[in-house]
């Protein structure tokens, strides 16, 4: 994660829940900017700014959608930037998730944002999960 100033992650599909959430919380827990995004959303726009300084993890999702993301990541990396793909398979990635029922995937999919965000909070020297100005949005609305 050196140098990497922005984070964003990238799916489709049921994976679109784990990137919403995964953005949410690597900016709440880690204080560092990070968006959730459809990969086609990507594409569209974001793909202009890929630099060394942006990191995109792109989950690879279901069988008809997979090899699409699994394009995007090379593209990435063609174009100078940082991606890794999330894919469940028997590899040793440290983004490879366990074989696991479809309906597991996005419970799966948060595992390696959580340890990314921790990891985050720490370079910038801040405590994860620390609340600073957040409440329980029951309280104030």
């Amino acid at each position: 994660m050196e140098g990497i100033r922005h984070l964003i992650l990238a799916g489709r599909g049921v994976s679109l829940a784990s990137v919403g959430t995964g953005g949410l919380i690597t900016k709440e827990s880690a204080h560092f900017h990070a968006e959730g995004m459809s990969c086609a959303a990507f594409r569209h726009g974001p793909f202009e700014m890929v630099s060394p300084a942006m990191f995109v993890l792109v989950f690879a999702g279901l069988a008809p959608t997979r090899q699409l993301n699994t394009n995007l990541v090379a593209d990435i990396r063609k174009a100078g930037g940082r991606a890794e793909l999330v894919e469940m398979s028997n590899g040793d990635s440290l983004y490879t998730l366990p074989p696991a029922p479809e309906i597991c995937l996005p419970l799966l999919e948060i595992l390696p944002v959580q340890m990314i965000s921790l990891a985050l909070a720490l370079r910038n020297n801040h405590i994860p999960g620390h609340f600073e100005r957040g409440t329980k949005i029951t309280v104030i609305e």
